[in-house]
């Protein structure tokens, strides 16, 4: 059986409206915790409680109401059986002249210990009732008066409520104060008030109660006319913001106009607050001038501001300068912990916190993630120690165990800066100059770190020898991990990918240790030396006897050409296909390139491997990369092409796979240190250098081949025992590999076992994109992912996709994600974006020559259906470098051999004009009107131009010679 809730008692019922105010958070406080004990240790609210149990004896109260009057054993009495048991009980009770202390000495202590402490001092009490309703300049006049009571306060403020009973005043006082600023700034009925003198000194008098607005403040902000609405708005919202900004700040303000905004009452103080961020988020063109206008007004703070004194709400755009100076100097000091919590605050998606002044700037966005790329790798490495910390008895099990728990992360950490690098830093960035400083100093910290660690290590392979126990030798791995999951019944997958390095293989492991039904781990081994890949993915196959390697050298200082096991060499895809199949068997064992994999679909892959115990997915594209000077623009879009390839075998029914590598590599920065001499300069390579002489070297480490297991060859091998590269006479490398550092040697194995089947997707998703303006050099795209068609009840589909982007019509174009904007995020070199909402994407394009190219937006990793998008327009790709040949004459390389562009326009001698702008160069205003059908058909054209030129895959420009207006091609396309 339910009863309904007891009314709420009029104010005049309960003596007035501070009286009312005080009821209302007895009921709130009663609600939330049952019994509550009263201690009115100024016994103010006598009379008040009297009232109360009158009201409750009268129904109209949903909690009881005692009080102490002179005797404990009456009141003990008149709670006997109210408040036993364990339930709630809805109760106050009233205990005057009491405090924590005197109530411990009595019988109701117990009665205390159970219940919830309740005070509220008249001051406050006043102050809460009043605020927002009556200006606070009036609240501290009365509360300047000696020997307030409750009732005082109650006629005092019913007295100025009834002043404003009728007309606009009680029709403001039933709005929020949000609703008043949208409507004076959206010409609503509010707006149309100001003007009319009654009506607008109502206005003034409900916005000063709301926010506290000063009459100085308001004088100050006013313009010497009559003030229109948005005047009105801008005087109230300029105090709001500085009300939000002292309170936000962790020292007094400066300024004396700005002192009375600390004084305000806490609900006037959160109302100023609401009303900023109401601003910010509804009305932002508003809010940004208001900020700097009134920003304008407090050049002392401005002066005096320091980026510690600030709190987490940007309110002013200087707030946001002076912080990311001061996030670059803390870079500067080592204090990476706070440059990082500065920059979590305006980088994290998920906060609500983020700085305003961000938000429509991506180039002060780029900024701040390079800020913080940076600092999480000063955290890295000061979390992974100076030192290796291995001891000298220990192996290299324990050097390899520390790289994984520690190292690892540092190396992730400046990969991903340095990816970041590539996309972001830019000459328009703010601080740009700062800003990069800072980033070569963490090239240097991390080179600092790297050399430290690898001289331990190779301390350590002195002393213990080069060589791993077997169980993370790399030659063993093919037996011990691949081979066994072949002999269960089905297929398993074998990725043996160039170049990934033990951290990638890290982040492969977290991005799929969460899928269901599945078993994901991840072990190190380490890779055979030199760590080159006619070395590591020649082991990979099964080439190991008896823990011995056979190997094919071109001479005692040549390179390894191969591994001999039985009657043939490995040393090629081709032999290394034929040792695997050979070892596990099968009908098939198909040898398949990443590429290859990703661009077919599930049902021409299940056949492929229908006959197969392995197959092998073979990926050089990491070391490609590196090799060719781009490898931070590359290394994620190569780890989407692996995820989608997991996926795609997954769905062609594989459920058993391996990833490994055959090396990993350093990314240093090859203008920080000289190359390392080591005798003439061809006789090393970038890392190594064989010799059949046993020499020592200073700088150098040393091992003999046969102390490697090697068999079928003498001689040594040598590292330097840093990270530096010797000196080849050739232009230096960022990419490099061959030594024995942990960056190179440690290697990933992991395996994935599905314990059952890939469910299909019920949901096919589209993309719609167009071009936009862009910003800082950077294009722009607005999209959209939408539900194309639902085929099955749907119960699991994401409310994320991956995208990313490509150019489908140019060769060694790479794409640059830069920044988001809206609902959507960079992650892993993807874009994540929420179905049904719209984003924006700013991105850049660089390719050996200066082009225009068009973009598809596709799901790389083939976790939807997606279908992919091509906008309409066309991009400007940057050149990079010079061509190494002259590029193809213009006609032949836009109007011969790729005209499908032209397909693009309509028919209606638009195509024509294009057509003949790529072969010829210029189309006159008379031959254009010729070709489009008369003056009619060029007025046509001229209005649409620069939609036309945006899908031609070049530039065009008009230009007016002696008098003659033509249209000029700019570049080849």
């Amino acid at each position: 059986m339910t009863t309904a809730a007891a009314p709420q008692p009029s104010a005049a019922g309960l003596g007035g409206p501070v009286s009312a105010s005080l009821e209302a958070d007895l009921r709130s406080w009663v609600r939330r915790q049952g019994v509550v004990v009263w201690l009115d240790q100024a016994g103010h609210y006598g009379g008040f409680v009297d009232r109360l149990r009158a009201l409750r004896d009268s129904g109209a109260l949903p909690y009881d109401v005692h009080a102490f009057r002179g005797s404990h054993l009456s009141l003990m009495m008149a709670l006997d059986g109210v408040a036993a048991g364990t339930e709630k009980v809805p109760l106050v009770i009233h205990l005057p002249g009491f405090t924590e202390e005197t109530v411990r000495s009595t019988p109701l202590f117990e009665l205390y210990a159970a219940g919830v402490r309740y005070r509220k001092a008249l001051d406050t009490l006043i102050t809460e009732a009043a605020a927002g309703r009556v200006r606070p300049d009036q609240i501290a006049s009365f509360k300047a008066q000696p020997d307030m009571t409750l009732a005082g306060a109650d006629a005092w403020l019913g007295a100025l409520l009834d002043d404003a009973q009728g007309g606009i005043a009680a029709e403001l006082r039933a709005m929020r104060p949000t609703a008043v600023f949208d409507d004076l700034l959206t010409g609503g009925f509010v707006a149309e008030r100001i003007g009319q003198l009654d009506d607008e000194d109502a206005v003034w008098e409900r916005l000063a109660a709301w926010v506290g607005l000063p009459g100085y403040w308001r004088d100050t902000t006013l313009p010497p006319s009559a003030p229109r609405a948005e005047d009105v708005a801008f005087a109230a919202a300029s105090w709001a913001l500085c009300v939000e900004y002292v309170d936000d700040l962790k020292r007094a303000p400066v300024g004396t106009h700005l002192a009375h905004a600390a004084d305000l009452p806490r609900p006037v103080i959160e109302t100023c607050r609401a009303v900023a961020a109401h601003l910010r988020e509804r009305h932002a063109g508003f809010y940004q001038r208001t900020a700097d206008e009134t920003e304008a007004l407090l050049a002392d703070e401005v002066e005096a501001a320091r980026a510690e004194d600030l709190g987490k709400v940007d309110t002013f755009r200087f707030e946001e300068d002076k912080v990311l100076k001061a996030a670059l100097a803390a870079l500067e000091r080592a204090n990476y912990d706070l440059a990082t919590e500065w920059a979590e605050l305006r980088v994290d998606t998920k906060t609500t916190s983020a700085s305003f002044w961000l938000r429509d700037d991506p180039t002060r966005q780029s900024a701040w993630q390079l800020v913080r790329d940076a600092a999480r790798l000063g955290q890295t490495i000061a979390h992974a120690g100076e030192r290796l910390g291995v001891g000298a008895s220990d192996g290299l099990e324990a050097a390899v165990s520390a790289y994984v728990q520690r190292g690892a992360a540092v190396d992730q950490a400046h990969r991903q800066l340095e990816q970041r690098r590539v996309a972001l830093l830019y000459p328009q960035l703010p601080e740009f100059e700062t800003l990069r400083t800072r980033l070569d100093g963490m090239r240097r910290a991390w080179r600092v770190w790297a050399d430290a660690w690898a001289r331990e290590f190779n301390a350590l392979c002195k002393a213990h020898g080069f060589l791993a126990g077997a169980s993370q030798q790399q030659r063993t791995l093919f037996d011990e991990v691949v081979k066994p999951l072949t002999q269960e019944a089905g297929t398993t997958a074998y990725f043996v990918i160039d170049a990934l390095r033990f951290e990638m293989g890290e982040e492969l492991y977290r991005q799929m240790e969460g899928t269901p039904a599945t078993t994901v781990l991840l072990k190190p081994r380490l890779a055979e030396l030199p760590t080159v890949t006619e070395v590591g993915m020649n082991v990979l196959a099964p080439v190991e006897k008896n823990g011995r390697l056979h190997v094919s050298m071109a001479s005692d200082t040549g390179g390894v050409q191969g591994f001999q096991t039985g009657e043939f060499r490995v040393s090629d895809p081709e032999t290394r296909k034929r040792a695997m199949h050979d070892r596990v068997g099968g009908g098939t064992c198909p040898w398949l390139t990443l590429e290859e994999v990703v661009s077919r679909d599930s049902t021409s892959l299940k056949r492929s491997v229908a006959q197969a115990r392995l197959v092998v997915v073979h990926s050089q594209e990491i070391d490609n990369a590196g090799e060719k000077g781009v490898g931070p623009a590359v290394f994620d879009h190569v780890m989407q092409k692996l995820r989608a390839a997991w996926r795609l075998l997954r769905d062609a029914g594989v459920r058993r796979f391996v990833f490994t590598s055959d090396h990993g590599f350093l990314l240093l920065d090859d203008s920080a240190a000289s190359a390392q001499a080591h005798g003439r300069r061809i006789d090393p390579k970038r890392r190594h250098v064989f010799s059949p002489v046993a020499a020592d070297h200073a700088g150098e480490v040393r091992v003999a081949l046969a102390d490697l297991r090697y068999e079928g060859v003498n001689g040594h091998v040598m590292f330097p025992e840093t990270t530096a590269v010797f000196d080849t006479g050739r232009r230096s490398m960022s990419f490099v590999h061959g030594g024995n550092s942990l960056q190179e040697r440690v290697i990933p194995v992991l395996t994935v076992v599905h314990r059952t089947a890939a469910g299909g997707s019920s949901v096919q998703y589209g993309i719609k994109a167009e071009a936009s303006e862009g910003v800082a050099g950077m294009h722009c795209i607005e999209a959209k992912v939408e539900v194309l068609a639902q085929r099955s009840l749907d119960f699991g589909s994401p409310k994320d996709v991956e995208l990313a982007l490509r150019v489908p019509d140019a060769e060694g174009v790479q794409v640059e994600l830069c920044q988001t904007r809206g609902k959507a995020r960079i992650a892993g070199g993807v874009v994540v974006a929420t179905v049904g909402e719209r984003f924006e994407l700013f991105f850049r394009l660089s390719g050996a020559v200066d082009a225009r190219a068009l973009i598809e937006i596709h799901h790389p990793s083939a976790e939807a259906d997606v279908v992919p998008c091509v906008p309409d327009a066309r991009f400007a790709v940057t050149a990079t470098r010079g061509p190494s040949s002259p590029p193809p004459a213009p006609a032949a390389s836009v109007g011969a051999s790729r005209t499908s562009w032209l397909e693009q326009f309509p028919e209606s001698g638009v195509r024509q004009v294009f057509e003949h702008l790529a072969a010829h160069g210029t189309v006159t205003e008379n031959e254009a009107a010729a070709m489009l059908g008369g003056p009619r058909g060029l007025r046509r054209f001229a209005i649409q131009f620069e939609a036309y030129a945006q899908k031609a895959p070049f530039d065009v420009r008009i230009a007016v010679v002696a008098g003659v207006k033509r249209y000029v091609r700019e570049g080849s396309g």
